[in-house]
């Protein structure tokens, strides 16, 4: 009977103790929640923006294929602007590249057309628009001419995308 009686005290001070361990624990757990709520509601938003990228990221790998079915070079424009339109000779005025995504680069050109009616100017921006790959119209600025249903001058930037 001893024995049974000395057990007790080292089975209480084994309860006193676990009761202690969990309640420290407990104590640890509630105020480590709000932290915890703070992190995985951060997670939450990069997941949210992960997944917006990844849209972004599969229409520009789609607008990447359209254009791998073009040609490498774009048309240039002298030939656009001799099949638009006799007398049309644009002068160029200046050209710049720059790299965009890998593999292409974008080519913007500033050409002056000189003594052109508008429905040559007109036939040359729809060849420029549908050529493979298009141009694009970034500016334009015409000046009138004395003599009627000609523009005596049109600045024109264009620009367009090339293979590497």
């Amino acid at each position: 009977m001893k024995k049974n009686n000395s057990l007790l005290p080292a089975l209480w001070s084994a309860a006193g103790l676990s009761l202690l361990i969990g309640l420290l624990l407990s104590i640890h757990t509630v105020g480590s929640i709000g932290r915890t709520t703070e992190i995985w509601q951060k997670k939450s938003g990069d997941l949210q923006e992960l997944l917006a990228l990844r849209k972004v990221a599969a229409e520009r790998q789609n607008i990447l294929k359209h254009y791998a079915r073009f040609p490498a070079a774009p048309v240039p424009l002298e030939t656009l602007a001799r099949n638009a339109g006799p007398g049309l000779n644009p002068a160029l005025r200046s050209t710049e590249t720059h790299p965009t995504v890998p593999g292409w680069t974008a080519r913007r050109i500033n050409i002056g057309l000189n003594d052109m009616s508008g429905d040559d100017l007109g036939r040359f921006l729809e060849a420029a628009s549908t050529a493979t790959p298009p141009w694009a119209l970034m500016a334009c600025t015409l000046s009138a001419s004395p003599t009627p249903g000609r523009l005596a001058k049109a600045e024109l930037i264009l620009e367009t995308v090339e293979r590497n």
